[in-house]
């Protein structure tokens, strides 16, 4: 039943960056009229004064925090600056010598975004693997075992807090916090293990979620009002409202963020006769406090919360035949039982932030209690219903599984850091995290066409949990700044984890247990990273890095079945080369890096004499090279692309239980990637101005998971996606448009067995959304 319930050379890289370095060498060769490269943001580079959380600017606020220029500027063309927290320092985006894509919060509004899968191909090397809205796994350059993987291989921080799972018991890996943009900086994506300071579950990478911050200089606010329609579906509403106050000029200040968001339906039951059961309803907001009593210490206390709700999201997808990947009751339409697919999610985040200035170093504390609670139902009448049916003499038996998860999670991290100005830069910290999480997963019968209970001794009961996780880090790391142009960066990172697990089972199916399981683990995980900068426009880094995943208790076999009691940590490390540069005076931005990941002891999901249990076994390595451009002609005109290649595979067959083979790709990973995008702003006279544009991105073909009984695996199409947006500015009011998926492509964005044979029919496939166009007008004020 769980297994069901989961399922939804080196050198030749080396010398390809090396001619791309040289190339761009050449073209940066003369330092740039403009000076310095951190000269736009004065100290930035350092990291000191840099502000992150800088207040929104009153021009900003009234063009919808939109800082772009029309054409019609007379300002020498410059495509600015971006500031980010990757490293917890405040950085140029181009100085910070590892790979970092940042997203505008701007940008995410501009093309109603909404959700990872909106913006997803603008980021190198980021993928998903997507059953519906609140039920999304994020993949980084190619690290993933597949869609029943376990455990997020992907860290999620909102600010200084990190979110969702760190263990296998609350299904960490699935359901990933997709926050609704509206109240978004930027977000922020770290590609490669970030195992130093960010500790477990950043195996591939790290997706941070920067708030705008409260301002004590200035009251606004934004109110918005968005109307979506979907090709083939429903049309829904979304209402979003902000508001920024100072208490206290100059020191203390509240903003609140609202907002409520129906994503319209376009799959209809055909078993029940129910239309657009795929609908659901987003609603939450966001309060911040920051206060600053000096100019050296500031505290900033926050909540957030969001809730999502759907009667049909649980039953992802529609049904296929495997053989041809067709529909079987056509494109948008499923069958499933009647009074089954209910999926709601719970966030809340509360977290504080203090910041104190010492004077010979600075002091940072960041405490956050989060909870996620989930309640799904699922069908599961076409596993079940053709074994059971005939056993109780039943005609029309439904099948679902309800399952309500929950997590609660408490971390404390403190960190003292030195100037980066100093010639040798270092940094210590502690963090501490306590998670207690629960499943309970509950097989119900019923009548699949009414819903009607039908009464049925009991088939399986479990009770997952208390899995309780606890985690003590201490980690370091030193800067030297040689020269003025040679930095080598060195830190580790001692964890200490111990996991207890409990697990109470009954039924005629799930059999009877009652069991409690205990694990340690104490990994370390180190990084060397150093850098050169050519000229101000130009560096070039390696960077050497580690990242595990914690181990634990298994799950859902009892002991003495020969399953391993506790399964261990899986651990990769990766080596980097890359560069940044900025060219032609500041008005292209050109970054490449290639990349070589090593993976073993792999954490699997196998099985044996029909129970599922986790494992640790194989081998694999990702190798690929990832490049990002954007290019400003003329002003107000953006291009930009990205492009990844990823070869990602085993090097060493999956333990007994998992038909995997050396040389067989990982699953759901495409080869290539790539986007390609166009802005243009420009000035429209009598106080309006304008902007459109648009994006081309491509998703390679992937290959599904690896199976539990021997067979083929299926090969998934790749597919394209064409988005465009335009709008208007006039005055304090903004005007938008969108069309996302212009071409109605139907791209799969999961495939699995509907049956207890991974390879029976039918199949459920999840698509990216149909055509959708959406409207917003919006007021600043």
């Amino acid at each position: 039943m769980q297994s069901h319930q989961l399922q939804c050379g080196r050198h030749g890289l080396g010398l390809a960056i090396a001619i791309a370095l040289l190339a761009s060498f050449g073209a940066t060769a003369q330092p740039s009229a403009s000076g310095s490269g951190d000269s736009a943001t004065g100290t930035a580079a350092g990291g000191e004064s840099a502000q992150s959380n800088a207040p929104v600017t009153d021009a900003a606020t009234k063009r919808g925090q939109d800082g772009r220029r029309a054409s019609g500027s007379t300002a020498p063309i410059d495509l600015g600056t971006v500031v980010v927290t990757a490293n917890k320092r405040s950085e140029l985006l181009q100085s910070v010598p590892m790979a970092v894509s940042a997203v505008s919060g701007d940008d995410l509004r501009r093309e109603g975004a909404n959700s990872f899968a909106d913006y997803a191909t603008r980021i190198p090397g980021l993928n998903v693997i997507s059953t519906s809205v609140g039920q999304t796994q994020l993949v980084l350059r190619g690290i993933t075992s597949g869609s029943t993987q376990s455990n997020s291989s992907v860290s999620t921080y909102i600010d200084d807090a990190p979110y969702g799972s760190s263990t296998v018991y609350a299904e960490g890996s699935l359901l990933t916090p997709d926050i609704d943009p509206s109240d978004i900086e930027r977000i922020e994506v770290l590609r490669g293990p970030q195992g130093t300071l960010y500790g477990s579950n950043s195996l591939g990478g790290l997706v941070k979620f920067v708030t705008a911050p409260p301002d004590a200089t200035n009251a606004y606010g934004r109110v918005s009002v968005g109307y979506t329609s979907v090709d083939g579906g429903g049309s829904g509403l979304t209402e979003r409202a902000m508001f920024n106050v100072p208490l206290v000029q100059d020191q203390l200040a509240l903003r609140v963020n609202a907002y409520d968001r129906d994503d319209p339906g376009y799959i209809d039951n055909v078993a029940t006769g129910k239309p657009e059961v795929n609908a659901d309803k987003a609603r939450g907001g966001r309060a911040q406090l920051l206060w600053t009593p000096t100019s050296k210490v500031s505290v900033r206390l926050s909540a957030l919360a969001q809730n999502l709700g759907s009667d049909g999201l649980a039953n992802a997808g529609v049904e296929v035949d495997p053989a041809t990947l067709e529909p079987i009751y056509g494109y948008q339409k499923q069958s499933r039982a009647a009074g089954t697919g209910l999926l709601k999610i719970r966030y809340r985040l509360y977290d504080l932030s203090v910041n104190a200035d010492l004077g010979w170093a600075t002091l940072v504390s960041s405490s956050s209690y989060g909870t996620q609670k989930v309640t799904q139902v699922g069908d599961v009448t076409t596993a079940y219903g053709p074994l059971l049916n005939p056993v109780f003499g039943l005609d029309n038996g439904g099948y679902s599984v309800s399952q309500p998860v929950s997590l609660g999670k408490f971390t404390q991290e403190l960190r003292l850091q030195s100037s980066a100005k100093q010639a040798i830069e270092w940094r210590v910290g502690l963090f501490y995290t306590r998670e207690n999480t629960t499943n309970h997963q509950t097989i119900n019968v019923f009548d699949a066409t009414t819903g009607a209970p039908i009464d049925l001794p009991n088939l399986a009961d479990l009770s997952i949990g208390p899995g309780l996780f606890k985690e003590w880090a201490g980690y370091a790391d030193a800067t030297w700044h040689a020269t003025s142009q040679l930095s080598v960066l060195v830190g580790a990172r001692y964890t200490h984890d111990s996991t207890s697990y409990t697990q109470v089972g009954s039924g005629l199916l799930a059999g009877d247990s009652d069991f409690t399981i205990r694990s340690k683990d104490t990994p370390t995980t180190y990084l060397f990273n150093p850098s050169f900068k050519f000229n101000d426009n130009l560096m070039a880094y390696a960077r050497v890095a580690s990242g595990f995943r914690p181990g634990g208790a298994n799950v859902g076999v009892p002991p003495g079945l020969g399953a391993p009691v506790s399964f261990a940590p899986d651990k990769l490390t990766s080596y980097e080369l890359g560069f940044k540069s900025t060219l032609l005076d500041r008005s292209m931005v050109f970054d490449a890096d290639v990349f070589y990941i090593d993976w073993s002891q792999i954490q699997l999901t196998t099985t044996a004499d029909n129970f599922v249990f986790l494992s640790n076994g194989g081998k694999a390595r990702s190798q690929g090279v990832e490049a990002n451009w954007q290019y400003e002609p003329a002003r107000g005109l953006v291009l930009s692309a990205n492009a990844s290649w990823t070869d990602a595979e085993l090097t060493a067959d999956t333990p007994p239980g998992l038909y995997g083979y050396k040389g067989d790709r990982l699953p759901w990973v495409p080869k290539w990637n790539a986007n390609v995008g166009v802005d243009y702003d420009f000035p429209l006279g009598g106080g309006w101005s304008g902007f459109v544009g648009g994006s081309y991105s491509y998703v390679g073909a992937r290959m599904t998971d690896f199976l539990s009984v021997p067979g083929p695996r299926i090969s998934v199409p790749a597919y394209h996606g064409v988005d465009l947006h335009a709008g208007t500015y006039v005055g304090n009011w903004t005007i938008r448009a969108y069309v996302k998926n212009l071409t109605n492509a139907r791209g799969i964005t999961s495939l699995s067995s509907e049956t207890t044979d991974p390879q029976g029919s039918p199949f459920a496939a999840s698509y990216v959304p149909p055509r959708t166009v959406g409207v917003t007008i919006g007021l600043d004020f």
